[in-house]
C-alpha cells in the first residue's frame, strides 16, 4: 500500500475518522425523539420510561441495575438535552485526538454508571440532598470535562464567552459547587448534583491514574503534585541523533514501513496513542516526512 494511502498519514494526524462524539449525539437525539413522543401520546409508554428507565432508588432496592445506563440517554426537556449536548461535543471533540476511542468510551460510561450509582446511593440515605429519578448525559460529559481539566489544566474554559477559567481552577469549582449544593439542595434544585460530582471526579481520577503506564498508587494528600503528561503531537525534536535517522529514514521505503511503522500502528490500535514513546512519535513524523518529499 502506498504510504500516503495508509490512515496514520492522513489529517488529522491524529484522531478517527469516525466521531465518536457525533455517534453519541445522534444517539442522544433518537432517544430524546422517541422519548418526547411515547409522553406525548402514550401514558402507558410514559409510565414505563419514568418506571423502568428513569434512575431512581429502585435500581439498588429492586436490581433495576440497567437504569445505571438507560438513564444517561434519556433527559428532562430541549433545554436539558441542548446544554448536555453543546458540552459534550465541544469536550468530547477535544479529547478524540487525545484519547483512544477505547479509553473515551470507559470515561464516558465509566462515569455516568459512577455518578449515577452516587447519586442513588446518596438517595437511600439522604433523599432530599439526592433526589430521583435522574435523567441525562450529564453525569457521562462531567466524565470528560474531568478528564480534559486533568490533561489540559491551562487551557481556558470559557462560559458563553463571558467567564473564563483555567481547566484546574473549572474542576475546582465544579466540584465544590456539586458538593455545595448537594449539602444545601434548596439552592440547585431541579439538578443531580450528586450524579455530576461523582461523574467528575471519576474523569479526572481516570486520567490521572489509568491513562498511565507507570500507575502507581495514589498519592491523596497532594492530588495536584504530579505534572500531567499530555499526549499531543510534539514536532521532530533536534536531539534525535544522527545515528537514530540513519536507522529509521534510510531504510527503503517498503523496509522501513515493515519494521518501523506497521509496530506502531499496530500498539496505536491496541492501546490508543498516549501509548506511544517518544521515539515512536519520531518515527511517525519521519514517515509523514518521506510522505511529503514525493
Amino acid at each position: 500500500m502506498p504510504l500516503e494511502d495508509r490512515s496514520y498519514m492522513q489529517d488529522p494526524f491524529y484522531g478517527s475518522r469516525k466521531s465518536i462524539t457525533v455517534l453519541l449525539l445522534a444517539a442522544l437525539a433518537i432517544c430524546f425523539v422517541l422519548q418526547s413522543i411515547a409522553f406525548s401520546y402514550s401514558a402507558e409508554g410514559s409510565n414505563f420510561i419514568v418506571r423502568y428507565l428513569f434512575l431512581s432508588g429502585d435500581a439498588i432496592r429492586h436490581g433495576y441495575i440497567w437504569q445505571l445506563v438507560t438513564f444517561q440517554f434519556l433527559h428532562g426537556g430541549f433545554i436539558h438535552i441542548l446544554l448536555n449536548g453543546l458540552v459534550l461535543f465541544f469536550i468530547g471533540k477535544a479529547l478524540e485526538t487525545t484519547l483512544s476511542t477505547r479509553h473515551w468510551l470507559q470515561i464516558y460510561f465509566g462515569a455516568g454508571i459512577t455518578g449515577g450509582l452516587f447519586h442513588v446511593l446518596g438517595n437511600l440515605v439522604f433523599p432530599n440532598n439526592f433526589p430521583a429519578p435522574v435523567v441525562g448525559a450529564s453525569a457521562g460529559v462531567s466524565g470528560l470535562l474531568g478528564a480534559f481539566c486533568f490533561l489540559y489544566p491551562s487551557n481556558v474554559i470559557s462560559i458563553w464567552g463571558i467567564l473564563n477559567f483555567p481547566a484546574r481552577f473549572f474542576f475546582l469549582l465544579s466540584v465544590l459547587l456539586s458538593a455545595f449544593f448537594i449539602v444545601v439542595p434548596a439552592a440547585g434544585l431541579g439538578v443531580a448534583h450528586g450524579a455530576h460530582l461523582g461523574g467528575i471526579l471519576f474523569g479526572y481520577a481516570y486520567a490521572r491514574w489509568l491513562l498511565h503506564s507507570d500507575w502507581k498508587m495514589p498519592d491523596l494528600l497532594a492530588p495536584f503534585r504530579r505534572r500531567p503528561k499530555v499526549f499531543i503531537h510534539k514536532p521532530q525534536s533536534s536531539s534525535w541523533t544522527a545515528a537514530q535517522k540513519k536507522d529509521a529514514v534510510d531504510l527503503p521505503s517498503g523496509e522501513f514501513i515493515t519494521q518501523e511503522v506497521d509496530p506502531i500502528l499496530d500498539k496505536i490500535s491496541a492501546h490508543g496513542i498516549q501509548s506511544l514513546t517518544e521515539r515512536e512519535r519520531r518515527i511517525l513524523e519521519a514517515a509523514r516526512a518521506k510522505m511529503a518529499r514525493r
